[in-house]
């Protein structure tokens, strides 16, 4: 693997981002035939569980037919734990008018910005779980009244919104030993804290008490709630010198490696917003399976990539499909403004341009191959929760489209090798 790369007994092999407009030749997500009816799958009450609001609520694994269709979910959320300094008291909680002021102070010339509005609107709503196509108009026209404005101006306000769900606020004991709110583990792991120094990394002990930031918004307009919601954090982690931890790649950086990570509106960097993480392959002894960190953010499942071999390269290579795909699955998960609810589509096409764009913001170039068809065609099927998984999240394998995985004979480590060659040519001959 190269320098980009993690080690491969690490926890983290790479990262990855989004925020990017469509393309005309790639096929629209499928959906489903009921109507206005998506939020079944990741409704509720934005107060629950961040876990359990985060993402569809699909229950136990599914098994046949049902295990292959994998929705989006209409509504997503992203929480980042700031990590105060040592302090003997208690901290106090910010209100919600001295984090809008923070970010006027932060950005003066831009107070008539269209996204810092937006950004200011975001910190004074509470969630909530109210659709766009259930408002009530009556209410509406009622706050139109109040301000002068029509009915139809304040639905057309409403809907300019519409993505944008609402801002939890909470200050977090850590806690210590079964209590702990962050795993002991995953604040003296070097690769997970890499991003610090070495003062920043001794001072984790003595930050006991956290703010934590979490933003409700559906994934849309290049998934505007996500990249709103850090620019916050980055404000706010400035102001208290706190250092950010994400509790779904287990990272912990310092304000300059999450600034630099950040989404980008065009960039499509998703490399940099998830992890990809190497477990055992209980299916074959000595062979080593890829899952990644952090799709919740966009709405989508994690994946996961077995059948893989112990070799860095086949490793690295795998890592760089995961990430083409994760942009893929990504842009797709863009919520539909109709009410279909939004499905997986059943073969997902993976072209080399996708790879490259989602590691657009690092030194890295994945290694295609020129004179190969740089195009992989794959499916995602549930499988059953592991210990390991992110709670409450949904994990889906890839595999090869049905009419070959579904085949008696269908061979995965086979199939693997063949995608790999056809995006980045055969191994080299000594391998």
């Amino acid at each position: 693997m190269n320098a980009r790369a993690l080690a491969l007994a690490a926890v983290c092999l790479g990262a990855l981002t989004l925020a990017c407009p469509s393309e005309p030749e790639r096929p629209a997500p499928k959906q489903a035939d009921p109507p206005a009816k998506r939020a079944e799958a990741e409704a509720g009450d934005a107060e629950a569980d961040e876990a359990e609001s985060a993402e569809s609520d699909t229950g136990d694994a599914l098994s046949g037919d049902a295990a292959h269709v994998i929705p989006f979910a209409d509504r997503t959320s992203m929480g980042y734990l700031l990590l105060l300094p040592q302090s003997r008291e208690r901290p106090e909680l910010p209100s919600r008018a001295f984090l809008q002021g923070l970010v006027q102070q932060r950005f003066p010339k831009r107070r008539r910005d269209g996204e810092l509005d937006l950004l200011i609107t975001l910190i004074e709503t509470e969630p909530h779980a109210t659709d766009f196509g259930t408002l009530d108009i009556d209410s509406l026209a009622a706050e139109a009244g109040d301000s002068g404005g029509s009915p139809a101006a304040a639905a057309e306000a409403r809907e300019r919104v519409f993505d944008l769900i609402g801002l939890h606020l909470e200050l977090v004991h850590l806690g210590v030993g079964e209590d702990t709110t962050i795993p002991a583990s995953a604040l003296t792991d070097p690769v997970l804290t890499r991003a610090l120094s070495p003062e920043q990394r001794d001072s984790l002990p003595g930050r006991s008490w956290a703010l934590l930031l979490r933003a409700d918004y559906r994934n849309q307009f290049g998934v505007r709630g996500l990249r709103l919601h850090q620019t916050l954090v980055r404000v706010v982690a400035e102001h208290f010198d706190a250092l950010i931890h994400d509790p779904d790649t287990l990272e912990t950086l310092d304000l300059e490696t999450f600034e630099a990570k950040r989404l980008r509106a065009s960039a499509g960097n998703i490399a940099d917003q998830i992890a990809i993480v190497p477990f055992p392959d209980p299916k074959r002894e000595g062979g080593l399976r890829l899952s990644t960190r952090g799709m919740r953010r966009f709405g989508c499942v994690d994946l996961e990539l077995d059948g893989l071999d112990a070799d860095p390269r086949q490793l690295q290579l795998a890592s760089d499909l995961l990430a083409g795909l994760a942009l893929v699955l990504a842009k797709d998960a863009e919520v539909d403004p109709s009410g279909f609810a939004v499905e997986v589509n059943e073969v997902i096409d993976v072209h080399g341009r996708d790879l490259r764009q989602s590691y657009s913001q690092q030194d890295y170039e994945p290694p295609l191959c020129t004179g190969c068809p740089g195009v992989a065609q794959v499916h995602l099927v549930e499988r059953a929760p592991e210990d390991h998984d992110p709670r409450g999240h949904v994990v889906a394998r890839v595999v090869a489209p049905r009419e070959r995985s579904d085949a008696p004979t269908y061979d995965h480590p086979q199939w693997i090798r063949e995608t790999l060659t056809g995006m980045f040519g055969p191994p080299p001959a000594n391998e």
